[in-house]
């Protein structure tokens, strides 16, 4: 870790913030009417269950203490990966789902559907939206100077060896257009976006296949041209933040140095002509882990804190990596504060 990649963000505090006793995962962030808003999902283990929900939670002191607002089920629906926007100054979150139960027929269907309030408090679902059948949509950006959204969406094969990730783009937050395809090779998925100050636009996609070292893509308006760099290293559960001195955070679950088959999340700083991923913090975390979000402050809120970095852990409980059907598993959801 060189001085650059140490000093440019600082941990000023950690919370774990919710823990009922079961597995808690897959954060999301964003501050709205004066308070920090968190969702995740809830459920008895990391697979397709029943018992899954989104639950969110608001902040009034930046991040100190966080109050259930809402619980969001859908019923024949597994919830997960929960991720917010701003709309109108209506608040909204795409909610990708499995189908549920996994019977033959619906085994490995995806959708995603749609959520939004006008004040965090009760939630109406959208759940039939053209385009987002087969789709798993990632976290939605802000365009710096049109009135549009733009998220990474992905679709892939039961096969588990094959798929898409495009980009897809909306105005009234309900309904989608598709613009281009981000990426197709090495079995890419989850995808993260960042746009520059000119307006140019990244993508950070995870890839299954590749020895799972993730692309690193970038496209001018109108979004339909992409050039692709690879990483230089092993990174899943990407998060991409431009910060206010304009470095590229990168957080996401990476390998541990004395044992490939166990993790951690870790914050990074990426070059965005390279590729490099230079680490810096690890954060207090391992097994099942990762899915970070960041919240940035108004000036002066939060001192001396002005950001905020939610993410899922199960370290210090006996859960493995992952389990499914009935068998129970617990992680926890953590806010951490930083000046960045």
């Amino acid at each position: 870790m060189n001085a650059e990649s140490a000093s440019f963000v600082q941990l000023a505090g950690l919370n774990k913030v919710y823990d009922p006793g079961c597995h808690c995962a897959f954060t999301d962030l964003t501050y709205w009417r004066g308070r920090v808003w968190l969702a995740f999902r809830e459920a008895l283990n990391h697979g397709i269950h029943p018992s899954s929900q989104i639950v969110v939670l608001a902040s009034a002191d930046h991040g100190h203490s966080f109050q259930l607002m809402a619980r969001i089920a859908a019923r024949g629906l597994d919830v997960r990966d929960p991720h917010f926007y701003v709309v109108d100054d209506r608040l909204h979150l795409t909610i990708p789902c499995w189908k549920n139960p996994p019977t033959d027929s619906a085994k490995g269907k995806r959708v995603t559907i749609l959520a939004r309030s006008d004040d965090g408090l009760a939630w109406e679902l959208h759940r039939e939206v053209p385009l987002l059948e087969d789709q798993t949509v990632w976290r939605p950006r802000k365009h710096p100077s049109e009135n549009a959204w733009y998220a990474a969406s992905y679709e892939r094969e039961v096969a588990r060896d094959a798929g898409r990730v495009r980009l897809i783009r909306t105005v009234d937050g309900l309904a989608w257009e598709a613009v281009s395809t981000i990426e197709d090779a090495g079995f890419p998925n989850e995808t993260d976006l960042c746009f520059l100050p000119d307006g140019a636009l990244l993508a950070l996609v995870r890839r299954e296949k590749a020895e799972g070292i993730p692309i690193l893509a970038r496209a001018r308006a109108p979004y339909t041209e992409w050039s692709k760099t690879p990483c230089d290293r092993w990174f899943k559960g990407p998060l991409l933040e431009r910060l206010p001195g304009g470095q590229l955070l990168a957080v996401g679950r990476v390998q541990r140095e004395d044992d490939a088959k166990r993790y951690v999340t870790r914050m990074h700083l990426l070059d965005p002509e390279t590729g490099v991923l230079a680490p810096s913090h690890t954060l207090e975390s391992g097994n099942d882990t990762s899915y970070a979000a960041l919240a940035h402050l108004p000036p002066g809120a939060g001192a001396p804190h002005n950001a905020l970095l939610s993410y899922y852990s199960g370290h210090g409980y006996d859960n493995g990596s992952y389990r499914g059907g009935d068998a129970p598993q617990r992680c926890a959801i953590y806010v951490a504060r930083l000046a960045v």
